[in-house]
């Protein structure tokens, strides 16, 4: 891959201004995923992989000036790897100490967009390793994170960062929400001969002891807070209508938190 335009400076072992990458969100699902892994800290480690920025290994690549960032002529070499099945996953990681750990000797980093690297591994590869020789090594394959994403981690990303963040103008927020698809969770009721007897939709109760609904701005943010949950796609014209039509105080953005609530007052326009 050649190297054009306009580049930050790799990170680690360089000279540069921006400060080093450290994802301590993800690095601290990924302590929580070695200790006990199943659908609702798989979810949870996905789901916070889409904020922030995740280090690749451009160690081995070819680099005139590293201090200058890429130039004409350079080349990139991210490292890769393939699983126990041949798989070939994209190598991230959460700082330049888990790349150290990995490679057994410092090397060289580059910082980029954490929804565009799950998005990179998505397309060019058959999935991700996070933290590969961490206690908390994980690998989720593209079809897992299409799944979890609802196909496209970078349109989830703007929303999933605003919730973590509060840096968006809570009107804006709104508006992009109303915009954007989001995801309810619902459960599948059956009667003792196993039949479909219904569907129940969950919800949570709000610091002041009121029914809220919830939301999730992809399926990981339903399935790390109900992992036995279904997770439907809607909108929130569809999530307003249903909260004012059963008396709901509001609705709960990401109820895995950080989390945003929305007051019934304020979702009646939307209705």
């Amino acid at each position: 891959m050649s190297a054009d335009g306009e580049t930050s400076p790799p990170n680690g072992g360089t000279a540069g201004s921006a400060p080093p990458v450290d994802n301590a969100r993800v690095r601290e699902a990924l302590e929580r995923w070695a200790g006990r892994k199943d659908g609702q800290t798989f979810a949870d480690v996905v789901r916070r992989a889409v904020v922030g920025q995740l280090l690749l290994d451009i160690t081995d690549s070819r680099i005139a000036d590293p201090s200058a960032g890429f130039g004409p002529g350079d080349t990139i070499a991210i490292t890769s790897q393939n699983d126990a099945a041949g798989k070939h996953l994209l190598v991230a990681f959460t700082n330049n100490d888990e790349l150290t750990r990995y490679r057994g000797r410092p090397g060289i980093s580059l910082g980029q967009p954490a929804a565009a690297v799950l998005a990179q591994a998505m397309r060019d590869y058959e999935g991700i390793v996070i933290d590969g020789r961490s206690a908390g090594a994980f690998i989720a394959y593209s079809a897992e994170l299409e799944q979890q994403l609802g196909g496209d981690p970078e349109a989830v990303r703007p929303l999933t960062e605003a919730t973590v963040t509060r840096a968006m103008p809570f009107e804006e927020f709104l508006q992009a929400l109303a915009a954007g698809a989001v995801y309810i969770p619902f459960e599948v009721r059956r009667d003792e001969n196993g039949a479909e007897a219904g569907i129940v939709v969950p919800g949570a109760v709000g610091a002041d002891g009121a029914p809220h609904a919830v939301l999730g701005t992809a399926p990981a943010e339903v399935w790390a807070w109900s992992p036995g949950s279904g997770a439907q796609r809607t909108g929130l014209g569809n999530v307003a209508r249903a909260v004012l039509a059963q008396g709901q105080a509001g609705v709960v953005v990401n109820p895995a938190g950080p989390s945003a609530v929305i007051p019934a007052d304020v979702l009646r326009r939307f209705a």
